[in-house]
Formats: C-alpha cells, sequence, structure tokens
C-alpha cells in the first residue's frame, strides 16, 4: 500500500432525517498520521457525518474507503474491527469503577470466573508507557479530574490499537490550566504513533496549534478544505457562520453605589458534602456575574446547593430580601431562581418529544384541574419557544434527542427565561460545544436580560475569554472557596488565572 494513500476517504456521503438533509454529498480524505480538524456551526452534519465513519448510522449515499478499500459498516463493530473509534463529548465512564478497569472494560482477561485485574492493571500500564502519559490508574476515575477522564477514554479506544481516532469536542470540559497540556498530549501522539486523528472542535485556536488540515461543513455542505498552513481563522469563520449569525454587544458601566443597595442574592458561606465553604458572594438586580474556576473548584457545587438540586446540612442566605435556610429546587424556582445544568443531558428528558422538554417547566401552568395536560395549548407555547429561540427542528413531536446540542440548549435556556417571575438565572457552561455564532446568541441572550429587563444572570463558564466580555464582575473559586471578587475595571486575566491556579498565595505573587 503506497503511502500516498489516504488512510480514510469518503465519497458523496449523504444522511437525511425527517425532511432535513444533515449532511449533503460530503467528500474528503484524512491522511497517515494526520490531525484533520472538522468545524460548522451546530447543526451543520458533523456529528452526523462522524456517526456514518462509525457505523452509528447508516448513510442515505456515498462510499467509504479505508487503505484505499471500500468498506460497508453496518454497526460500531464494524468500524472499530476496522481500526476506527470515537471518543464523544459526554463521558461514557463507569465512575466507581478504576481507570484501569475502564481502559479494559469489554475486553476483561477472564482468570477462572473473575475479572485479572492484574492483567488490566498490566495492559493499562503499557497503554500508559505508549502514550507517555502520567495518569493515576488504580482510581476510581470519578475521583479524576476532567482532563485525565479524557485521557482514560482515548486509552481505552488505544487498547484496540486503532488506525484512526475521531475525537469529539475534547476540550469543552476542561479548565483553563488542562487545555494546553491535552492539545500537547494530541500533537504528540501523531508522531509518535501510527494514528491519525479527526478533532472535531468549535474552538478555532485549537485547531490551529494542532491540526494539519481542516474542513468546514455549513448545513451538511463542505464549503472549505485547506491546509491549516495555507488559511487563517478568518477564512475559516468566513466559510463556517452567516455575517447576521456573529452580534456585537457592549457591557454598560455599572453603577456599584446604586446596586450596593439593590442586591438580589448574598451568600457567605454554603454547606455540602459535609463541609462549609467560605463563599462571600452577592448579586445584584440586572447584573452578569462570572464565576471562574478550575473543574471542581466548587463553582457549580455552590450555586447547586442554593438552587436546591445538592443536599446541604445547613443552608442560610438571603434572597430577595428573604432569609433561606431550607427547601428544594422546586421551591427556589417558585421564588425565581433557575438553574440551567452543566450537562446537557440532565436539562433534557431524552425520550420525550420536544413539546414535552419545553413544557416540563410549566406543568402546572399547561395542565387542567384535573392534572391532564392542554395538548393545544401546550405546542402552541413550545412552538412560540422553539421559534423565539431560532431553534432548528423538523417536527414539535421529534424527539429532543434527535437535536444538535446546540439547539438543545436553545431549548434549555429559552424555557429557563420565560418562568414566570423570573429574577435570577444561572447559566452552568452554556456554550460548551458550540459554534462561534451560537455562543455570540447567548451571550447577547444574557445581556439582554440584565441590561433590558433586569434580570440576574451568574454565569458559570470554564472559557475565561467569554466572562471577561460578557459580565459586570467576576468570582474566582478555589478549593470549594471564594478567593477574589473583581469589578469590570479591574478585570485582569494574569490576577485571574494565579488565584485560579493556586488560590490566594500564589495570586498575590503574581499580582506583585
Amino acid at each position: 500500500m503506497l503511502l500516498s494513500t489516504p488512510l480514510l476517504e469518503i465519497k458523496g456521503l449523504t444522511k437525511g432525517f425527517t425532511g432535513v438533509l444533515a449532511v449533503d454529498h460530503v467528500d474528503f480524505k484524512v491522511g497517515r498520521k494526520e490531525i484533520h480538524a472538522i468545524i460548522g456551526e451546530n447543526g451543520a452534519g458533523k456529528s452526523t457525518l462522524c456517526k456514518m465513519i462509525t457505523g452509528t448510522y447508516s448513510m442515505d449515499d456515498g462510499q467509504i474507503y479505508m487503505d484505499g478499500k471500500e468498506v460497508h459498516f453496518t454497526g460500531p463493530a464494524d468500524s472499530m474491527a476496522a481500526g476506527i473509534y470515537m471518543v464523544y463529548q459526554e463521558r461514557n465512564l463507569i465512575s466507581y469503577m478504576t481507570g484501569a478497569q475502564n481502559i479494559s472494560l469489554n475486553a476483561e482477561v477472564i482468570k477462572g470466573v473473575v475479572v485479572d485485574e492484574k492483567a488490566a492493571m498490566e495492559k493499562a500500564e503499557e497503554i500508559k508507557r505508549q502514550l507517555k502519559v502520567e495518569i493515576p490508574l488504580e482510581v476510581e476515575v470519578e475521583k479524576l479530574g476532567a482532563g485525565e477522564q479524557q485521557l482514560i477514554e482515548i486509552m481505552r479506544a488505544f487498547s484496540a490499537t486503532p488506525k484512526l481516532l475521531i475525537l469529539d469536542e475534547p476540550t469543552a470540559s476542561l479548565g483553563e490550566g488542562e487545555i494546553e497540556p491535552f492539545l500537547k498530549f494530541i500533537k504528540g501522539m501523531t508522531t509518535q504513533m501510527d494514528v491519525s486523528i479527526i478533532y472535531i472542535t468549535h474552538k478555532l485556536e485549537e485547531i490551529f496549534q494542532i491540526a494539519d488540515k481542516v474542513t468546514v461543513l455549513t448545513e451538511g455542505k463542505v464549503t472549505m478544505t485547506a491546509e491549516i498552513a495555507d488559511t487563517s481563522q478568518n477564512k475559516c469563520v468566513k466559510a463556517m457562520i452567516k455575517s447576521d449569525k456573529m452580534k456585537e454587544f457592549a457591557v454598560p458601566v455599572k453603577d456599584y453605589e446604586d446596586l450596593e443597595n439593590n442586591k438580589l442574592l448574598e451568600v457567605k458561606n454554603v454547606n455540602y458534602g459535609g463541609k462549609t465553604y467560605d463563599t462571600d458572594f452577592y448579586i445584584c438586580k440586572g447584573e452578569v456575574v462570572g464565576f471562574y474556576g478550575l473543574v471542581g473548584s466548587g463553582r457549580t457545587e455552590a450555586m447547586e446547593t442554593i438552587a436546591g438540586i445538592r443536599s446541604s446540612d445547613q443552608k442560610h442566605f438571603i434572597f430577595d430580601g428573604e432569609e433561606i435556610t431550607s427547601g428544594d429546587s422546586y421551591k427556589m424556582i417558585s421564588k425565581g431562581m433557575v438553574l440551567t445544568p452543566e450537562l446537557r443531558r440532565n436539562g433534557i428528558f431524552p425520550a420525550l418529544n420536544l413539546i414535552e422538554n419545553v413544557c416540563s417547566l410549566y406543568i402546572n401552568k399547561l395542565a387542567t384541574k384535573l392534572g391532564m395536560v392542554k395538548k393545544k395549548e401546550s405546542a402552541v407555547f413550545a412552538k412560540t419557544i422553539l421559534d423565539e429561540n431560532d431553534t432548528k427542528y423538523a417536527s414539535i413531536n421529534q424527539k429532543i434527542s434527535d437535536l444538535s446540542g446546540g439547539n438543545m440548549q436553545k431549548i434549555i435556556i429559552g424555557r429557563s427565561i420565560r418562568v414566570e417571575n423570573l429574577k435570577l438565572l444561572v447559566v452552568d457552561e452554556p456554550t460548551a460545544g458550540l459554534d462561534l455564532g451560537a455562543k455570540s446568541e447567548i451571550y447577547v441572550k444574557i445581556r439582554h436580560l440584565a441590561d433590558e429587563l433586569g434580570k440576574s444572570v451568574v454565569f458559570i463558564s470554564s472559557e475565561l475569554e467569554e466572562l471577561l466580555k460578557t459580565c459586570d464582575r467576576i468570582y474566582v473559586f478555589y478549593n470549594g472557596n471564594v478567593v477574589k471578587e473583581l469589578k469590570r475595571e479591574d478585570f485582569s486575566k494574569e490576577v485571574i488565572l494565579g488565584y485560579t491556579l493556586g488560590g490566594v498565595r500564589s495570586a498575590r505573587e503574581a499580582h506583585a
């Protein structure tokens, strides 16, 4: 086999769903030991394309070639046998099992009637040596950080010696300090091992760090394929996004003397997991406040506790002038606080249709006194929410799980904003995995809530740049505690990262 023959080549790949052409006669090639990035808006066809390559979806038309030979996949097992493995954005690990056990999952060595744990560890250690990573293999994966969990997923794929590895938004849930080491690891894989990578992302800066080629998909079609050295981020954006999708906004200067007398939420500390943390912060009416910190820093846990989602032995905070010492999420929603979860799957009902998902927060409003759903009113209400948020869908009766991640997010946020008496919206990683246009729309929506409607927003994010762009103030979390507050005029990426990575001491040193 000549080295010039592509490892993977697809010709005319096509797939449609209920009147929507998701992938429209796509051609592209992946060379040997090449990192080929695929970018595009949510709903552009990236995931559908890769699901055809992995045999998860059948194709309506087209051909797939591996090593110059046409292949036919009837399911993921066929593509794995051909050497194609995909690591999805959502973690697919067994939390209570160790790294070594997860790596050997479904490929265990059985000794007598039990799993040979020694063999599993030896296999995992060998992959660890091959990939040149430092990661504990004897620890339950739930105790590992997001970056380490991502590496475990990749190590599991390498247990079968893949030829082609597909990574779907691999850095979406990583913290600021985890991304650079991960990208270095990915770049090193293709130089040290005989593997090619398809890298799906919305972060253009990442593909220009590690990719060899980039293919842009727009509405299911290829609009550009280029060597990274021959293109630019601006060219990629122009090929990917219609100009009217990139919306600009300005953050107005806040008068904090007035805001100090207009506090909506006041918190001194939070208690969860049997511990109490120092979280001295406040949220004023009509402002957007960012929560930043590494994954596991306590930013999500703090707001989940306040919103009544996470249990607490001791609860005490002030919300809209009322002292709160107890209550679940239903109580807080009734008082005007709504939290959209970090993981999209926790904010939807996958088996239910769009009407049922949109109306899930409005059961009392859209039901009769006998508890029967008002079907006509529910359908009209759901369609209104979907259209207001520019959601792409084929039918209001289709399952929400059929939509792209970005469109799911539009539904989750859109229905939350419509809650009667909404006072505080907490959005946790609302732009994770979204394209630039969709992110821009969310930023504009968040600022509109605060500046035009007078609502308050807590914006939790692992992307510091978007907090610097959209927020009035930022609180930095470290080891469960709030260690720094910055007003917009004092925003400093260097200072924030200092507190993020080392708490108060390192931050003071960095500031000095």
